[in-house]
């Protein structure tokens, strides 16, 4: 019962926050027919990361995860002129289909889709020295969290935005006796937000069509 409660929740006010688009409509019916696996933010949470970007002010973005390109088409809708974005994706298809969508929206002049182990990739943009990104967005094997938050704080600035998707997974956060190395790879980012003074943090809990979630939200000092 509570699920459905969530879902249909989520649906009433996805149909009264999020206007129709048909750069993300088209986006999903691609990534359907190119048989992407369905893990891609929702409506609702979508708008809650360009929401987010727009309120850190964020004229650079930096992606991890591209799927299909969904969530890059919410936060490159958001950026001000002369705005740039990075999306990283390893698979080489849901690069291929992220670039496809991108372009067909027009935004693949202020969006860069680079292709490989975002870990390599980051490490690379670290190299590069490129200017500081202003918010961040991470979406992907959750594994290599901590890699991903380390170089957030080597690619950031102060007031820079970090925000880390499915970090609840049905409450398995809380549970510290864990074999996922997924969720213990984020219960140590967890740790790392609460002891640094770098950073502060917290978690805001989703429920919705895809069950209990949620996302930790990093701003660094």
């Amino acid at each position: 019962m509570a699920v459905d409660t969530w879902s249909e929740t989520e649906a009433f006010l996805s149909g009264v926050l999020c206007a129709p688009d048909p750069d993300l409509a088209r986006a999903l019916d691609v990534s359907e027919q190119a048989d992407l696996p369905v893990i891609n933010v929702s409506a609702l949470q979508g708008k809650q990361i360009s929401l987010l970007a727009r309120i850190a002010g964020a004229r650079r973005i930096l992606e991890v995860g591209s799927l299909g390109g969904y969530s890059a088409l919410w936060l490159a809708k958001t950026l001000p002129p002369g705005g740039r974005m990075v999306t990283i994706e390893n698979n080489p298809v849901h690069a291929m289909v992220a670039a496809d969508n991108l372009k067909a929206a027009g935004l693949d002049g202020r969006v860069e889709v680079r292709v490989g182990n975002a870990a390599e990739q980051l490490a690379q943009l670290a190299e590069e020295k490129a200017e500081p990104f202003d918010f961040f967005f991470i979406d992907a094997d959750q594994h290599n969290n901590v890699t991903y938050f380390e170089s957030c704080l080597r690619l950031g600035r102060s007031g820079s935005v970090i925000v880390f998707d499915n970090v609840v997974r049905s409450g398995e956060v809380r549970n510290l006796e864990t074999s996922n190395g997924a969720v213990r790879a984020t219960q140590r980012v967890l740790e790392l937000v609460s002891s640094s003074d770098r950073v502060d943090g917290v978690v805001f809990q989703t429920v919705g069509r895809r069950g209990h979630d949620g996302m930790l939200v990093i701003r660094m000092s």
